[in-house]
C-alpha cells in the first residue's frame, strides 16, 4: 500500500475527503472533470478513530478500523487508475488516525496548495445542519468544493460561492470557468463587501462575470456571520448543488462544535458492536 506523506507537489494538488462513502466517486469525477490538470497530484484521505469504549474495545477495534480505511482507499485508487489515464505515483493515500480537523493541521496537509473536494448523498439543507461539515468549512483553509445530489452526472443546477477575502483565487476562478462553460447555470456569489471599498467590490464582480460567461450571477453581501447565513439560505433548497468556499485560513463559520460520537464513527465504517 502506498502511503506517501511528503512527496506531493506544492502546486495543483487535489484532495478528496473520503469519509463520506456515498459520494466519494462523485467527488473524484468532479475533481477529474473540472479541477484536474496534466500531472496534478491527487490525495485521498480516510480517517479512523480509536473509540473510547474502554481499553479492551480500543485494543480489539483499532486494527479493524485502520484496515477498513486502508481497504477503502485502495479500492478508490484502483477504480481511479482504471477510469483515467494516471500514473500510480500521482495518487497518494492518507489513512489518518483522528478527525479531519486534526488532519488539516498535520504535516500531510499543511504547507501544500490543495483544492479540497467532498461529496455527499445528503441534500444541502442536511449538510448545512451537520456540525461536522460546518467544522470542515471552518478549518479547511484551502479552496473547498462540496457537492450534494450529484449522482455521477455533470453540473446542471445551482451553485453557491463564498468569496470572503479581498481577491478571488485563481484556482476557484478556473474551476468556475470550467463548470459554467457547459451551459447555463445560476450561481450566488457572496462577497465580503463590508471589509473592502466599493471599488474593490465592483472589481471582484467584474472578475467573476468574466470567468462565468455562461452563468447567471447573483451577488450577495456577507452578513455578520461571514457568509454562513447566506450559505444556509442556499443550502435549504433541495436538488443538485455545488457549494464553493474560496481559500481563507481565517474563516470563522463555527465555534465550540462537539466532535461526532465515537459510536457513530465506528458504525460509519460498517462495524457492528453488540449482539446480533
Amino acid at each position: 500500500m502506498q502511503l506517501v506523506s511528503e512527496t506531493c507537489r506544492t502546486r495543483e494538488n487535489i484532495l478528496i475527503l473520503a469519509d463520506f462513502s456515498d459520494g466519494n466517486w462523485d467527488a473524484i469525477q468532479f475533481a477529474m472533470k473540472y479541477l484536474y490538470r496534466t500531472h496534478s497530484e491527487i490525495g485521498i484521505v480516510q480517517t479512523w478513530h480509536r473509540p473510547n469504549f474502554g481499553f479492551s474495545m480500543v485494543r480489539d477495534l483499532s486494527p479493524i478500523l485502520q484496515k477498513n480505511a486502508e481497504n477503502e482507499l485502495e479500492t478508490l485508487k484502483r477504480k481511479l487508475l482504471s477510469s483515467y489515464t494516471l500514473s500510480d505515483s500521482q495518487i497518494h493515500l492518507f489513512p489518518f488516525e483522528g478527525d479531519l480537523t486534526a488532519f488539516f493541521t498535520s504535516n500531510l496537509y499543511a504547507g501544500k496548495n490543495w483544492q479540497v473536494v467532498m461529496a455527499s448523498g445528503e441534500d444541502g439543507y442536511q449538510l448545512s445542519e451537520n456540525p461536522r461539515i460546518l467544522e470542515i468549512i471552518d478549518k479547511v483553509g484551502h479552496s473547498l468544493y462540496i457537492l450534494s445530489g450529484w449522482k455521477g452526472i455533470g453540473f446542471r443546477s445551482d451553485g453557491f460561492v463564498l468569496s470572503d477575502t479581498n481577491n478571488p483565487s485563481q484556482q476557484v476562478l478556473e474551476a468556475l470557468s470550467n463548470i459554467t462553460a457547459e451551459g447555463k447555470s445560476f450561481f450566488r456569489v457572496c462577497l465580503n463587501s463590508s471589509e473592502q471599498s466599493r471599488e474593490s467590490t465592483e472589481k471582484q464582480k467584474i472578475i467573476y462575470r468574466d470567468n462565468c460567461r455562461n452563468a447567471r450571477l447573483l451577488f450577495l453581501e456577507a452578513g455578520k456571520g461571514n457568509g454562513q447565513e447566506e450559505f444556509n439560505d442556499f443550502a435549504t433548497e433541495k436538488g443538485q448543488r455545488i457549494m464553493i468556499f474560496d481559500q481563507n485560513r481565517y474563516r470563522k463559520f463555527t465555534r465550540s462544535l462537539k466532535s461526532c460520537l465515537d459510536l457513530w464513527l465506528v458504525r460509519s465504517k460498517g462495524i457492528i458492536i453488540g449482539h446480533h
